[in-house]
C-alpha cells in the first residue's frame, strides 16, 4: 500500500483590506444596501473618517454615506451623491465632487462580481485649478491680441495720411519740373523717398503682423532685380550715420568692391540691413562698436551685423524673430522698440529663400546677425536654418559645431 501524505494545507487567501492596501488610490468594495466590504486606509484617510467610524461594520455603510454628504459643498451635490451611491449596475461610472473645504475628490465605481462595486477616490483639486490657471491664460491671450490688432489699425490709421503727404511732396521735389537739384539733395531726397515707402509698407503690413504669421505662404512675392551687394551695405551704412549725426557707436563697414549681383528686391533687402543696423546702433552704448561685414561665395552673400551691446539672450535667440517680442534684457534696460523690426528683416530675408540668425559675441559682450541670401533668390526655403551656414566672418572666430551662427 503506497504511502499516503496528508494534504498541503492551501495556501491563504489575501483579506480584502490587504488587496486595497496594495492599490495606490483610495479603494474601498461595495456591495448591496450599501454595505462596505472593505477599505484601505488612504480610503479612511482622504474622507477623513473619525475614529468612531468603521465603515465595515454594522451599518457602517449608512455613517459613511452621512459622512460623505456633509462634506460636500453644495445641497445639489449631495442629493446627486446619495442618489449615485444607491445606484448599482454593470457600467463604470465616474463623477466628480467639491467638497466644503475646497477639495475636489473624482470618484471612480466599477462593478466587480455580480453585486459588488469597486470604489477607486482621488484628489483631483491640482488638476482643476491648472485647467483654471490655463483658461485664465487663454482669456488673458484672447484679449491681448484683441487689444493688439486694434492698436496696429489704429497705427495705420494714423500713419496713412501723414506718410502719403510725405511721399507726394517728395516725389514733386524729385521731379525735374520742379526746378534743378544738386547731387547732395537728389540723394537725400531719394533717402526720404525710400524711407517713406518702406514705413508706408510697413504700416500696411501691422494688421496682419498683429493677428498673422509672418510666414504666411500668401504674403506677396518680392520684385526681383539686380542688386549690388557693396553698394547696398554702403548705402544703408551712410544712411545710419546721418541719422545719427556722427553721436553713439562707432560704425565700420567692411565689404570688397565687387562680387556676383543678386537677384532679389532691392528695397525689401535695404530695409531688412537696414533693421539690423538700426538695431545694433540702439542697443550698443556710446563708445561701442557696430561693424556690418559682407563676403560672396558658394552661390551665396553672407552679411553680419555685430555690435559690442547688451546681447541677446540665448533662450531668446529664436523668439526675437517673432512680432511683439522682446528680448528681457532690452525691456528692462528701457530700450524703445515694438519687437517688429526684426521680424520684418527676417520675412524679407526669408522672401528670398535666405536665413537670418542671431547668436552672442565669442569675443566679448554683443551679438552678431548673420544673414545668408543665395545669389540666385531660388534655393533655400522659409523653414531653413543656419546651421550650415558660412564660415566665419573676419575677426569672427570658428563657429562650433551645430552652433547657430557661421
Amino acid at each position: 500500500m503506497p504511502d499516503s501524505h496528508p494534504a498541503a494545507d492551501p495556501p491563504a487567501r489575501p483579506a480584502v483590506a490587504d488587496l486595497l492596501d496594495a492599490l495606490p488610490q483610495a479603494a474601498a468594495v461595495v456591495g448591496d444596501g450599501p454595505r462596505v466590504l472593505g477599505a484601505n486606509r488612504r480610503f479612511r484617510a482622504l474622507l477623513r473618517l473619525p475614529d468612531g467610524l468603521d465603515p465595515t461594520g454594522r451599518d457602517g455603510g449608512e455613517r459613511l454615506l452621512a459622512h460623505v454628504a456633509a462634506l460636500l459643498a453644495r445641497p445639489e451635490e449631495r442629493a446627486r451623491f446619495l442618489a449615485d451611491a444607491r445606484a448599482h449596475g454593470p457600467v463604470t461610472r465616474t463623477a466628480d465632487y467639491h467638497l466644503a473645504d475646497g477639495r475636489i475628490l473624482r470618484r471612480r465605481r466599477s462593478p466587480a462580481g455580480a453585486t459588488a462595486h469597486l470604489l477607486l477616490i482621488e484628489d483631483v483639486t491640482r488638476r482643476y485649478e491648472a485647467r483654471d490657471e490655463l483658461d485664465q491664460r487663454e482669456r488673458r491671450l484672447a484679449e491681448l491680441t484683441d487689444e493688439r490688432t486694434a492698436f496696429a489699425g489704429r497705427a495705420l490709421h494714423e500713419l496713412r495720411t501723414p506718410l502719403a503727404t510725405v511721399l507726394s511732396f517728395t516725389e514733386l521735389l524729385l521731379d525735374p519740373a520742379s526746378g534743378p537739384l544738386g547731387p547732395e539733395q537728389t540723394a537725400y531726397l531719394e533717402a526720404i523717398l525710400r524711407n517713406a515707402r518702406r514705413m508706408t509698407a510697413i504700416a500696411e503690413k501691422l494688421p496682419r503682423a498683429a493677428g498673422e504669421d509672418p510666414a504666411d505662404p500668401r504674403r506677396a512675392a518680392p520684385r526681383r532685380d539686380r542688386v549690388l551687394v557693396p553698394e547696398l551695405v554702403e548705402r544703408v551704412a551712410l544712411e545710419a550715420l546721418q541719422r545719427t549725426g556722427g553721436a553713439g557707436p562707432y560704425l565700420t563697414v567692411d565689404v570688397p568692391a565687387g562680387g556676383p549681383p543678386l537677384t532679389a528686391d532691392g528695397w525689401l533687402l535695404t530695409g531688412a540691413l537696414e533693421e539690423l543696423v538700426a538695431n545694433a546702433l540702439r542697443f550698443t552704448p556710446a563708445g561701442g562698436r557696430v561693424e556690418i561685414s559682407a563676403r560672396a561665395g558658394d552661390g551665396h552673400w553672407t552679411v553680419q551685423v555685430r555690435d559690442t551691446g547688451i546681447g541677446v539672450p540665448l533662450e531668446y535667440q529664436e523668439e526675437v524673430f517673432t512680432p511683439y517680442v522682446r528680448a528681457p534684457n532690452a525691456r528692462r534696460g528701457g530700450y524703445p522698440g515694438t519687437g517688429l523690426g526684426l521680424a520684418s528683416a527676417l520675412e524679407a530675408v526669408r522672401l528670398h529663400g535666405g536665413t537670418l540668425t542671431a547668436r552672442d559675441r565669442r569675443d566679448g559682450p554683443g551679438a552678431v546677425f548673420t544673414v545668408r541670401l543665395p545669389l540666385t533668390g531660388t534655393d533655400g526655403g522659409p523653414g531653413r536654418t543656419a546651421d550650415d551656414g558660412p564660415g566665419p566672418a573676419p575677426g569672427d572666430g570658428p563657429a562650433p559645431d551645430g552652433g547657430p551662427g557661421p
